[in-house]
């Protein structure tokens, strides 16, 4: 069987797409036995004239009225998607993969007979006003935006969600059919031979390596975390808050002993890849109290670590972090003293091993690509063969 992944960036390797969504997705395809071909739907996009005009318009005008805009799911997007996938041969392919980008399943010819499956983790409508990206956005870029998110997922014959928070949102906001819905967790974009999937002695322990990454420091709940930990020392503990993700700490954050700041590290160099396996396996916790998630690919490789996760229930983390199995979720009123005092109650209760036990359990079970892999493999070909 034959499939056609359609990414926006121009290599199928690029481990950056998407959090490396994209590049696991291919290679877990690939595991399942499928032939895989990329296409970017970037390739034969050539600027314009009129296009520098209406990109102009885009990049200016909202900015202009303090707007914020998303050109990624946008007619314009669409438009620009087009000049490749109208002059494509789809003919050879039994089923046509996107991962995330509703404006390539839009454009996507209507006259084409493959079977479209799209990989999504959330709703744009879900998004809005949940991410500061796509909050306050130019007056026709929601319409837009949901127009297209909308007709992409009608239109797809199969929606992987990466969890039920988007299962649940895709029949609310768009009237899917429950029954082209299935949920599938994501995996840990890396690679598995470097995840060492075993439980930590963490009872007992006298120091705490205190994990915590992401690009966003706001979003991603840094701020609440360094105030958990700021806490946990006042209260007698021993706790190094290391770091990695952020080309730029704020400056009070970064002048403090306890904090070890790691910078952004890019999977696809190397050294800085090997790096980040080295602190990952010295971590102890993981404290990720985001504010707006829908399915972390963060959490993946840290349950994959064994790392006890301390996080917000919001979005899709329902489906990655389990009370009382690998951690716990606190309510996004919570600050940094609440997550402080969960950890305590946590270490009072020796239950740290248990968490990080549980935490293997659920990457094993469901939080690895090779799960995924078998899981969308059946789903594809039950849909083949639902479909002749």
């Amino acid at each position: 069987m034959k499939v056609l992944v359609i990414g926006d960036s121009f290599s199928a390797e690029d481990r950056r797409a998407w959090s490396g969504t994209v590049y696991q997705a291919i290679k877990g395809l690939e595991r399942a036995g499928f032939e895989v071909d990329y296409l970017s739907a970037n390739r034969d996009y050539k600027q314009t004239f009129w296009n520098k005009v209406v990109c102009t318009y885009w990049l200016k005008v909202p900015s202009i009225f303090g707007k914020q805009i998303r050109m990624d799911e946008s007619l314009y997007n669409v438009w620009r998607y087009k000049q490749t996938l109208d002059n494509y041969d789809y003919s050879p392919y039994d089923v046509v993969f996107v991962p995330t980008y509703i404006s390539a399943v839009f454009a996507l010819p209507k006259n084409i007979k493959a079977k479209i499956v799209h990989l999504t983790d959330a709703t744009i409508d879900s998004l809005f006003g949940y991410y500061t990206e796509f909050s306050n956005l130019w007056f026709h870029n929601y319409w837009e935006a949901h127009y297209i998110g909308k007709n992409a997922f009608l239109r797809s014959d199969l929606i992987i969600a990466s969890s039920d928070w988007c299962k649940v949102n895709a029949i609310k906001d768009f009237g899917c059919d429950p029954e082209k819905i299935a949920v599938v967790e994501f995996g840990a974009n890396i690679d598995m031979t470097d995840i060492p999937a075993q439980e930590k002695e963490l009872d007992g322990k006298e120091h705490l390596n205190i994990y915590w990454s992401g690009v966003n420091w706001n979003r991603k709940g840094g701020d609440i975390a360094f105030a958990c930990c700021e806490e946990l020392i006042h209260q007698g503990y021993d706790v190094t808050f290391n770091i990695t993700g952020m080309k730029q700490l704020p400056s009070e954050v970064k002048k403090k002993s306890f904090v070890r700041d790691y910078g952004f590290l890019n999977k696809n160099n190397p050294e800085e890849y090997k790096l980040l396996i080295s602190i990952m396996r010295s971590q102890d916790l993981f404290l990720f109290p985001s504010k707006a998630e829908c399915s972390s690919i963060a959490l993946c490789e840290a349950n994959g670590f064994g790392l006890p996760c301390f996080v917000f229930d919001t979005g899709g983390i329902a489906n990655y972090v389990v009370n009382g199995k690998n951690g716990y979720m606190l309510p996004l009123s919570a600050d940094g003293k609440s997550f402080a005092h969960r950890i305590i109650l946590s270490i009072n209760n020796k239950e740290l091993n248990k968490l990080s036990a549980g935490a293997v359990r659920h990457f094993k079970e469901h939080l690895n690509w090779n799960t995924w892999s078998l899981m969308v493999g059946d789903l594809i070909k039950v849909l083949m063969g639902k479909n002749g």
